[in-house]
């Protein structure tokens, strides 16, 4: 680890387009400027760590005991569920691929029946990767969500009607009541240029259980 020392409002540089300015200290705090290219994004330790566990945690859950059989969905793709034929205009790059999953770049998404809010969110290149995702806002109104200017540029995103927000699913093994929707690692999916990228988020809670939502909305249904 390279260890350097700097005074307030001295600035360091990795490679050509990337400037690290010390603005101040106060207390056990430092506040850092960040220049950087458009198509770079910076994220705290804490919330990106937290990504990565809720992916791993999301790809190992019990997909097939949470929701009933998918249906087949003309690309031959070895999934989580078994082999399936997928239309080619639903293959979803993602160039910066998952968190904790940067090697796979292109997903699919896998309908389940026309009644269910679910989906895998399906590698094309690693069989084992499937993560059950769904639209937070079938169960959250108040999620707030983030991006700046350049996952913008990433997403290539013209207005934010381009855009569909999901989030994993964690469902521990043999206790489906206790899946939970984590919030912290929304997948942001532009549905017109088939292009998608995982945004941490800085969001209390991070997680929410499932079954706490839908009761919540029918308690709301039935007022």
């Amino acid at each position: 680890m390279l260890i350097l020392t700097r005074k307030a409002g001295e600035s360091l540089y990795i490679g050509d387009d990337i400037k690290i300015t010390l603005l101040g200290i106060q207390g056990r705090q430092a506040r850092l400027g960040i220049s950087l290219p458009d198509t770079m994004t910076v994220y705290r330790e804490e919330v990106y760590k937290r990504v990565v566990q809720d992916n791993i945690l999301a790809g190992s859950s019990d997909n097939k005991e949470f929701i009933e059989h998918p249906v087949c969905s003309t690309t031959l793709v070895d999934t989580r569920v078994g082999t399936m034929q997928i239309e080619d205009n639903k293959l979803i790059a993602m160039p910066k691929g998952l968190i904790g999953y940067e090697k796979d770049t292109e997903f699919t998404l896998i309908e389940y029946g026309e009644d269910s809010p679910f989906f895998i969110y399906q590698s094309t290149k690693t069989p084992s990767l499937g993560l059950l995702i769904v639209d937070p806002y079938l169960f959250i109104s108040d999620y707030t969500v983030k991006l700046n200017e350049a996952e913008q540029n990433i997403l290539q995103t013209d207005t934010a009607e381009d855009l569909i927000v999901f989030v994993t699913i964690t469902v521990p093994h043999g206790k489906p009541e206790l899946s939970t929707l984590n919030l912290s690692g929304p997948i942001f999916v532009n549905h017109v240029k088939k292009i998608a990228l995982q945004v941490p988020q800085d969001v209390s809670p991070s997680k929410v259980l499932l079954a706490d939502c839908t009761a919540k909305n029918n308690s709301d249904n039935h007022n």
